[in-house]
């Protein structure tokens, strides 16, 4: 049977699992025992993202990969709040807020409102930037030379530095202090201040939190850093080559050479630089992004500029 959209069914199912994901966080909360509560936390996950991809089985790589991260993301939401939180819940509404409303994973800034907080700015380089993406968005769609760098760099720009910016400054003006997610990535120093501090801040708060200390712990500094790429990489492989069904073990592998980049780092005691941290991210994007999520996923999404442009 050829895939294709997602079937009511499944556009019935997906919201059902998200809301389950993001449900487990106040309950986990309420578990005592650490050990249990992240166990049962991330057996939780595991099962949500098998749910979503059974579900998604018959509709084609890019629906099914949209409904596996948001079921992924509900679930991840949840697992953070819950070892965030402790005896400092949110209130309901404020946990929805950042359940349903912020890509971050930082459940203390809904704690309070503020007011005066600086949110024009983000709107109107998120604007600008939401634009130049999706111009150049349309120009890479109507080209038939099509790389992965130039496909991803429009949709990036357009997203994680517009969208997400814009999204900043609307629930800054709401008096919620959330950080940029997605600073100058230009500015980056070395492979370590790349993933924790320039590239999905959020992201890389949620591995800390979830992956990182608690190995650290017990493990020690340098394994709990190398189990916070690994586990990196495990993820991406639910979001990238489950729902292509092609390219298994590549992202992790990518993760894996970039976590023994910073453990090198760490070794020389300085930062690599800035320019062998973006080689070292952009040359070997194809171990991220294998050819078939590249063919069945990005290409597809531009697909949606030439229908516009079409039209």
């Amino acid at each position: 049977m050829e895939r294709g959209l997602a079937s009511p069914v499944m556009i019935a199912v997906i919201p059902c699992l998200v809301i389950a994901g993001i449900a487990a966080g106040p309950a986990l909360a309420n578990v005592r025992s650490v050990a249990w509560r992240r166990f049962i936390g991330w057996l939780i996950l595991a099962a949500l993202a098998t749910a979503a991809d059974r579900v998604m089985t018959d509709a084609a790589a890019l629906p099914r990969m949209i409904g596996i991260c948001c079921v992924l993301l509900a679930a991840m939401k949840g697992l953070v709040y819950a070892e965030w939180a402790g005896t400092r819940q949110l209130p309901l509404s404020r946990y929805l807020v950042f359940a349903f409303f912020w890509f971050g994973m930082d459940p203390g800034s809904f704690e309070t409102q503020r007011t005066g907080l600086d949110w024009k700015s983000d709107v109107r380089l998120g604007l600008l930037l939401m634009v130049i993406g999706t111009l150049g968005a349309w120009w890479v769609a109507s080209t038939p030379w099509r790389p992965l760098l130039l496909m991803f760099l429009p949709m990036s720009l357009g997203f994680h530095f517009g969208a997400l910016r814009v999204l900043k400054g609307a629930l800054r003006a709401a008096g919620f202090p959330v950080r940029t997610l997605f600073p100058n990535v230009l500015e980056t120093r070395g492979i370590g201040d790349f993933w924790s501090k320039r590239w999905n801040v959020g992201y890389s708060q949620m591995m800390q939190r979830l992956v990182g200390r608690p190995l650290r712990q017990k493990l020690g500094e340098n394994a709990g850093m190398m189990a916070v790429f690994l586990g990196s990489g495990v993820l991406h492989e639910l979001a990238i080559t489950l729902p292509a069904r092609s390219g298994f073990g590549l992202p992790t592998l990518y993760f894996t050479l970039h976590g023994l980049l910073t453990l090198l780092e760490r070794r020389l005691g300085r930062p690599i630089g800035k320019i062998p941290t973006l080689l070292a991210v952009i040359l070997p994007l194809g171990l991220l992004f294998p050819p078939a999520f590249q063919k069945e996923v990005i290409a597809r999404f531009l697909e949606v500029f030439t229908i516009a442009g079409a039209g």
